[in-house]
């Protein structure tokens, strides 16, 4: 008897165990292993692997899942964390199973939607697609894309191309027509989220300093681009690091870059770029935060003080570093062109000596 109860107990014992792995969950995101996230059905797989700037492949980390705080349906997100500094692409591998399907297939679309944030509760704004395919007779080519976190100084086309750190969210939709109704259905595989971490700029202390390259324009007033030396600043969040300008020009006119740096109503310096902000070419909040900035003085001669501040998350002054330069004119250009110019009329009052001597040779001649 005791023998029957002691195995009748490990009999028990072992169906539990098979239950519970019978009906526990599969979570297809982790089909490939730590290193890639897979979305799938039977029709198509789209997996998602993290690469270095050395080519090597990042292991993405996971904490408990965050619910969306702008999201109508308060929808909780699983996000693959990677670091800024460490991340520099994803390979995105499309793989399709169509062929001896019995429905008819359309189309597919790969899209993609961001948010520039740390705030990974906010929800992502700007939507775009990434890549698209139609689909002839069921015949379809595996692809494999690539998408570069950074937007480089010079794009390159038809490649794909991030804005550093925030929130990406994946979204891969396939269309096709049912072989029995003969009706169009459009199927998505789900979306995928990544959140791509800038470094803590609560945890860096470093003194900064410039690296200026001097630009000339076509008329003579310098433009200067001004960048960090030092890279410990290099992924964290712009804004923490912001550039200002303050300065005096030639007719002793006191400036400041836009009208947003000034201090108050009675604050009345003149703003370099009135409209910077709002539409015109020179226009984008983004030219006044990171680790690099270029200055124009909008033709304007003078001698201006260019600081790099940064900021804690708290609004504490972590360092900040100040440079002079100069957008008046050269004196020696204007003494250049008195030069051509004073050498320009010797010439035409020689050559009127030289055409009154030979003109009169042939008079005398006559």
């Amino acid at each position: 008897m005791v023998r029957k109860g002691i195995f009748s107990l490990i009999f028990a014992f072992m169906a539990l165990i098979l239950g519970i792995l019978t009906f526990m969950p599969t979570f297809d995101a982790f089909a490939q292993g730590n290193n890639s996230l897979t979305r799938s059905d039977d029709n198509f797989s789209i997996t998602y692997t993290g690469y270095s700037s050395s080519s090597s492949v990042l292991n993405p980390t996971f904490s408990d899942p965050v619910t969306i705080i702008d999201d109508e349906y308060g929808r909780e997100v699983n996000y693959a964390y990677y670091n800024w500094s460490q991340l520099r692409f994803i390979k995105i591998n499309i793989e399709n199973y169509i062929s001896s399907s019995t429905n008819t297939f359309i189309s597919y679309r790969l899209s993609l939607s961001y948010k520039q944030t740390e705030n990974w509760e906010e929800n992502t704004t700007e939507t775009r697609t990434l890549y698209e395919e139609r689909i002839n007779n069921n015949v379809l080519n595996n692809q494999v894309l690539t998408f570069y976190i950074d937007e480089p100084d010079e794009i390159i086309e038809n490649v794909l191309y991030g804005d550093g750190f925030g929130i990406y969210k994946f979204d891969f939709t396939y269309s096709y027509l049912d072989n029995t109704s003969g009706q169009p259905f459009e199927k998505t595989l789900g979306d995928m989220y990544f959140a791509v971490v800038p470094d803590d700029i609560d945890t860096i202390n470093r003194q900064i300093s410039f690296d200026t390259e001097v630009l000339s324009s076509d008329k003579f007033l310098n433009t200067y681009y001004i960048t960090l030396q030092q890279d410990d600043y290099k992924y964290v969040n712009p804004s923490h690091i912001v550039w200002s300008v303050t300065g005096i020009g030639k007719d002793n006119t006191r400036y400041v870059m836009r009208e947003a740096d000034k201090t108050g109503e009675n604050d009345y310096r003149q703003a370099l770029w009135p409209s910077y902000g709002d539409d015109n070419e020179k226009d984008t909040e983004k030219d006044m935060y990171g680790n690099d900035f270029l200055f124009d003085s909008n033709d304007v001669e003078g001698r201006f003080d260019i600081t790099c501040t940064i900021y804690d998350t708290e609004g504490n002054i972590i360092t900040s570093y100040v440079t002079t330069v100069t957008t008046i004119k050269d004196e020696t250009y204007s003494y250049l062109w008195l030069i051509i110019v004073l050498i320009i009329l010797v010439l035409i009052v020689i050559a009127a000596i030289i055409l009154i001597v030979v003109l009169r040779k042939k008079e005398k001649m006559w």
